[in-house]
């Protein structure tokens, strides 16, 4: 299915002429369509329109990107710079859909990686990426304190910690107000307020941590946006990991192609790690995703 592109101007003579040549522009890519009473409830990937008409398109399309004709782009307007913002969108919307899990627009991954140095860089770089597509994105990272990547300590509000006492005692409906435990990383990201106790995540007991999965799976799928949670996972055991990933939608691991003794354990356990997997989850290779 092609992209639908949304067209919309005060002037209409204007729009029908910008209509015509993104038409014959589009080529295949991507379908040009009129606002028309008949197509308001159409799901639109991309809607062109002015700034007074920006919130109303926004509310009827909540999953669309918005460009308007004042803040986008410059006078005089050109056919080819639409054309252009066209393409550049839809590449944006294309890594999207491949970051995310097919189908869905709330997806959940698990990063096991028997390599944390390559892990490190790959997870910094991968995050500004994933950030750049438009995404949601909820870092938890279930490793030492003293490993967690640009680590942000907030002191004020309830702690990971505290989530998981509640958890621990059975009380219901947490998943309202899982959002009082999370905050937004100076990087842009969301993640969780950890405990000053390095050692809190890793200890956890294993069903404390699915259930905290589960509850990130509530919450994200009550999220209006595109949304992916990483579940960043250090120093645990590997029948932890396996049974944390079972929960996700996609995983993500190294191809330890060293010839060492290392590299042959990473590979036979990776091998272990995979059979243990329902084809239900995405297994992708760190080494070969873009960042």
């Amino acid at each position: 299915m092609l992209p639908k592109i949304l067209v919309c101007d005060l002037n209409k003579s204007q729009e029908r002429r910008i209509y015509e040549q993104l038409e014959r522009r589009a080529a295949g890519r991507y379908e040009v369509i009129q606002l028309r009473e008949e197509n308001e409830t159409i799901p639109y990937d991309l809607i062109i329109c002015p700034e007074s008409k920006a919130s109303f398109c926004q509310n009827a399309n909540s999953d669309a990107i918005i460009l308007t004709w004042e803040k986008e782009f410059t006078l005089p307007i050109t056919v080819s710079e639409i054309h252009y913002k066209i393409e550049n969108c839809l590449d944006t919307l294309r890594q999207r859909q491949k970051s995310l899990s097919a189908g869905k627009k709330a997806s959940m991954a698990l990063v096991f990686c028997f390599d944390p140095i390559l892990k490190e860089h790959w997870m910094t770089q991968y995050l500004r990426t994933l950030l750049g597509q438009g995404l949601v994105v909820l870092y938890l990272p279930i490793m030492p304190l003293y490993r967690v990547p640009n680590l942000e300590e907030k002191a004020i509000g309830p702690k990971l910690t505290d989530l998981l006492i509640c958890l621990d005692q059975m009380e219901t409906d947490i998943s309202k107000d899982i959002g009082q435990y999370i905050f937004m990383h100076d990087l842009g990201y969301m993640t969780f307020r950890l405990s000053t106790a390095s050692d809190d995540l890793i200890s956890c007991p294993p069903h404390l941590l699915r259930k905290l999965l589960l509850l990130i799976r509530e919450h994200i799928n009550r999220l209006p946006d595109p949304v992916l949670a990483i579940i960043d996972c250090e120093s645990i055991s590997l029948d932890t990991a396996i049974r944390l990933t079972q929960l996700c939608d996609i995983f993500y691991a190294n191809a330890a192609a060293a010839e060492t003794g290392a590299g042959a354990v990473a590979r036979r356990e990776l091998a272990k790690y995979l059979a243990a997997l329902p084809a239900s989850v995405d297994f992708r290779i760190i080494n070969e995703v873009k960042s």
